[in-house]
C-alpha cells in the first residue's frame, strides 16, 4: 500500500484501474465503488488506486458556507485502504490544477500520470475548470485515452441517496446512529495527540487532544459539542485489535476560555493515566450529549465538564442508570 503526495514518479507509474472523488466520510456508497475498482483491477491486472483532492475543492475556492469535513485526512486515507485499494493520489488542490480543462485532466492526470486503463466515478461527478468536465466527457474521451470506464451506481439507504451531504446533516442534528448505518461503522474522528493548554489538568479533567482541521483551512468538523466516547489505540496501534476505553469528548472552538476559534477535539479518558503525546489515538462518538456553550466562568464549567462525566458514564454503562435498582445499592 502506498500514498502518494501528488503523480508518482514515472518509474513508478503502474497500469491503473482508478476512483475519482472526494470520498469525504467514505461511506457504504463509497466503499461499495471501492470495492468494484479492486474487483476490476484483479480481472485485469491492474494496480487498484484513487485519486482524491486535499485541500477540498470547496476549501480552496472559499465560496459559501464552510466545508463540514466528516473526515481528518487520516481517517480517509485509512478507510480508504482498508477496502483494498493499494494506491491513493492525494491531488494539491491549488490554482494551477483548478486551471485544467476537463480534457487536460484527462490526459495530463490520469493517462500520462497514472497510466489510467480502467475508470470509474459517481454519477454525478464533475471536474477541470469551472466543472465543465463530467461523465459524458469521460466516455467521449475514452477512445482516445484507451480506458475502459464504469458509472458507478448510487448508494440507497431508505430510498433516498447515501451521500456526505446526507450524512452531514444527520450529524448536525445530532443523529449518530442513522449517520453510522450510512457510514457502515460508528463515526469516528481519528489523529496525533498534540499539546494543549493543559487547561482541562488544572480543572480535574486532564484531556487528549487532536486538531481535527488542518491549521489555516476554512473547513470545519461536521459536528461539535459534548459526547459520550470510547477511544482506541492507547494499548495498540491496530484499532481492531485494541480495547476500547470510556470518556467523555469535547469538540469546539472553547468559547468560554479563548477566543482563537481553533477547533480542537478534546477528549478525557475515564480511569486512565499515562502519555499519550504523539499517539495516534481513534475516538468513536458514542452519543451526543449537548451543544457547545460559553459558560460564565472557570468554576461553572467545571461543573458542566463534571456533569458531562457523569451522564457519559451512564450512557457507557459504567455506573446504572438513575433510579434504577442498582442505583441505589
Amino acid at each position: 500500500m502506498h500514498v502518494f503526495r501528488g503523480l508518482p514518479d514515472p518509474l513508478l507509474r503502474r497500469p491503473s484501474a482508478v476512483a475519482i472523488g472526494n470520498f469525504d466520510g467514505v461511506h457504504l456508497g463509497h466503499q461499495s465503488l471501492l470495492h468494484s475498482v479492486c474487483e476490476a483491477a484483479a480481472c485485469r491486472g491492474l494496480v487498484p488506486s484513487v485519486v482524491t483532492f486535499e485541500p477540498h475543492p470547496k476549501d480552496f475556492f472559499g465560496k459559501g458556507a464552510e466545508v463540514a469535513r466528516l473526515s481528518t485526512l487520516y481517517d480517509k486515507v485509512m478507510r480508504i485502504l482498508e477496502t483494498g485499494i493499494e494506491r491513493i493520489y492525494i491531488l494539491p488542490f491549488h490554482k494551477r490544477f483548478a486551471a485544467l480543462t476537463g480534457e487536460a485532466f484527462v490526459r495530463d492526470i490520469l493517462s500520462e500520470g497514472l497510466d489510467t486503463r480502467w475508470l470509474t466515478v459517481g454519477e454525478d461527478f464533475h471536474f477541470g475548470s469551472d466543472r465543465q468536465g463530467n461523465v459524458d466527457l469521460i466516455k467521449a474521451l475514452a477512445p482516445e485515452y484507451r480506458y475502459e470506464v464504469s458509472i458507478a451506481p448510487s448508494f440507497f439507504h431508505k430510498e433516498e441517496r447515501v451521500s456526505s451531504t446526507r450524512i452531514r446533516r444527520a450529524l448536525a442534528e445530532g443523529d449518530l446512529y442513522e449517520a453510522s448505518v450510512m457510514l457502515g461503522h460508528r463515526y469516528t474522528m481519528t489523529g496525533r495527540v498534540i499539546h494543549g493548554a493543559e487547561l482541562g489538568r488544572t480543572l480535574g479533567f486532564p484531556t487528549l487532544n487532536i486538531a481535527p482541521i488542518p491549521a489555516g483551512s476554512k473547513s470545519r468538523p461536521a459536528i461539535s459539542g459534548v459526547f459520550a466516547v470510547r477511544i482506541r489505540g492507547l494499548g495498540s496501534s491496530h484499532f481492531t485489535e485494541d480495547v476500547p476505553l470510556n470518556g467523555v469528548a469535547s469538540l469546539g472552538v472553547k468559547p468560554t476560555v479563548s477566543t482563537e476559534g481553533r477547533w480542537l477535539l478534546e477528549t478525557n479518558v475515564f480511569d486512565w493515566k499515562g502519555d499519550a503525546y504523539g499517539k495516534i489515538i481513534r475516538i468513536e462518538f458514542i452519543e451526543r450529549l449537548r451543544g457547545e456553550k460559553k459558560f460564565s466562568g472557570l468554576e461553572e464549567l467545571k461543573a458542566a465538564i463534571d456533569n458531562d462525566a457523569k451522564c457519559a458514564r451512564r450512557i457507557l454503562g459504567m455506573i446504572p442508570p438513575e433510579g434504577s435498582l442498582f442505583s441505589n445499592l
